[in-house]
């Protein structure tokens, strides 16, 4: 999947990364904001929710809406 900054994305799941509130962002709809280079090897984004918090997750875990 080709996601672009700008594109609308739903959060599909989330991959253990020790934060419990991050599950419930499972299902929730953001705009990506950037690009993220993670652990050299994989790639994350940053995201922006409706009530304007921002959080970063892997390709992975993110589907185009």
């Amino acid at each position: 999947m080709l996601i672009k900054i700008g594109d609308k994305v739903r959060v599909r799941s989330v991959q253990d990364r020790g934060q419990e509130d991050m599950k419930a962002l499972v299902g929730k709809e953001a705009v990506v904001l950037a690009r993220r280079v993670v652990d050299g090897s994989g790639v994350g984004y940053i995201l922006e929710f409706p009530d304007r918090s921002r959080h970063w997750f892997f390709e992975s875990e993110l589907e185009g809406i």
